[in-house]
Order: structure tokens, then C-alpha cells, then sequence
């Protein structure tokens, strides 16, 4: 499995707990996969920014802004990952199933973005 999709699940799994957390159900379509988690997280986003003293006066768009900036660090973390499973599996002589890559999320209430590390 691509390391972007597996991030995207990486996320979806973080991003399910913090909506229950919220009271906030995942919802998914019929459409499914990324759609379901780029709508579900823009949900989320909304929630924070709406519940949100130091985000009070921040428009909607400002969700996006966010969704964009999580999929831009995950999308780099991925071609790092990648590039960097390469180097391991020739160097260590690993097999690529044996290296595995757990991300930490944080949100920053004062930015309204996730930092990804």
C-alpha cells in the first residue's frame, strides 16, 4: 500500500477519535475513501473553528486552508517515507513490510491547522 494511503487511513483513525471526542459521527458515502475524508475533515475543522474563543471572526474558508496544508505535509511525509524505505530496505537488507511509519497529529488552535510529525 502507497504510504499516502496509508497516512490517509493514519489520519481517518485520528480524525474518528477526535470526532467522537467532539460528539461527531464519521460519515461516509458512497463514494468513499478520500472524498469521505476530506468531507469529514472539514466537518471537524468546522467544529474547532466554531467552538473556538482565539478563532472567533475566522470565515469557513479557512477549513479548507486546513484540509490543504494536512494533505500538502502528508503528501511530503509519503515521498520522504518512500525514498527513505529504499535506502533502508538496500543499506539494512529489510524487507519494506518490516519498516512502519506511525504519525502524531496536533492541532494548533491559534493557527487552525494540524501539524503533522
Amino acid at each position: 500500500m502507497p504510504y499516502l494511503d496509508q497516512f490517509m487511513l493514519q489520519w481517518k483513525a485520528y480524525l474518528m477519535q477526535q470526532l467522537s471526542l467532539c460528539g461527531l459521527s464519521y460519515v461516509a458515502s458512497d463514494a468513499g475513501g478520500s472524498l469521505d475524508i476530506k468531507a469529514n475533515s472539514l466537518a471537524y475543522f468546522a467544529w474547532l473553528r466554531t467552538h473556538s474563543i482565539e478563532l472567533a471572526g475566522i470565515d469557513e474558508e479557512r477549513d479548507s486552508v486546513a484540509w490543504v496544508m494536512l494533505e500538502k505535509q502528508l503528501k511530503a511525509l509519503a515521498n520522504k517515507a518512500e525514498n527513505g524505505t529504499f535506502d533502508l530496505v538496500s543499506k539494512l537488507h529489510l524487507e519494506e513490510s518490516q519498516i512502519q511509519i506511525h504519525l502524531n497529529f496536533s492541532y494548533d488552535d491559534e493557527q487552525h491547522i494540524v501539524y503533522v510529525s
